[in-house]
């Protein structure tokens, strides 16, 4: 009875928390070689496979990620500012609490991505995909380069805009409760009716966001 008990129990917990995929081998072998190298010289592994890769409290200023495909790989806590990951692969991957301002995101998809409490302020995202991802209590002053950029879907609550250029940006479907666009630029009501916040949204003057329905 007791084996049939921890065995229901197992399954109910692995169904809760399912393992994250782990890196390759192949993968592995490479992050260590760039781990050895993050201190010696700027790291370059253009249209490398990182998936799932640990970079978790690394030291990667100015890396050179272009086209990598990076799904689901970590990135939390690390000083990964000024990276380059033009149109490389980012669904999934995990940047909380890292600082990757002025980092170059041209192009790329970040779908589902963890971006809560990063720094992101003065990236340049022109036509990134952020759809579906968390960016709650990240910063993203002072954006410029953000044609075509998407938010939709995003979890912002807390995300601080301040000074941040946002013409045109999608900002369908994403949650903006306590979000800060002091002094933002180029946003308009037409954005903001296809998203919601809450009576902390601080937005601009003339500007007004739906609130969010109760559960979102």
């Amino acid at each position: 009875m007791k084996s049939i008990l921890l065995t229901a129990l197992l399954a109910l917990v692995l169904q809760a928390a399912p393992l994250r995929a782990e890196p390759s081998p192949e993968v592995e072998t490479r992050v260590a070689g760039i781990l050895a190298m993050q201190f010696k010289s700027i790291i370059n592994c253009e249209r490398c496979d990182l998936r799932e890769a640990n970079f978790d409290g690394q030291f990667l200023r100015l890396a050179a990620f272009q086209k990598t495909d990076l799904r689901g790989a970590r990135f939390r806590r690390a000083d990964i500012t000024g990276i380059h990951l033009n149109r490389a692969k980012l669904d999934g991957a995990t940047f909380s609490g890292a600082n990757m301002a002025g980092a170059v995101l041209t192009g790329a998809s970040l779908r589902g991505a963890d971006l809560r409490n990063a720094r992101l302020d003065a990236v340049r995202m022109s036509g990134a995909d952020f759809t579906g991802a968390n960016l709650s209590g990240a910063n993203l002053r002072m954006l410029e380069y953000v044609e075509g950029t998407s938010f939709a879907d995003v979890t912002a609550h807390g995300t601080i805009f301040r000074h941040a250029y946002l013409g045109k940006v999608n900002l369908a479907g994403g949650d903006f409760s306590g979000a800060d666009f002091t002094r933002s630029k180029g946003l308009a009501n037409a954005q903001l009716a296809e998203a919601c916040g809450d009576e902390h949204t601080i937005l601009p003057p003339g500007l007004n966001i739906p609130f969010c329905k109760s559960g979102n």
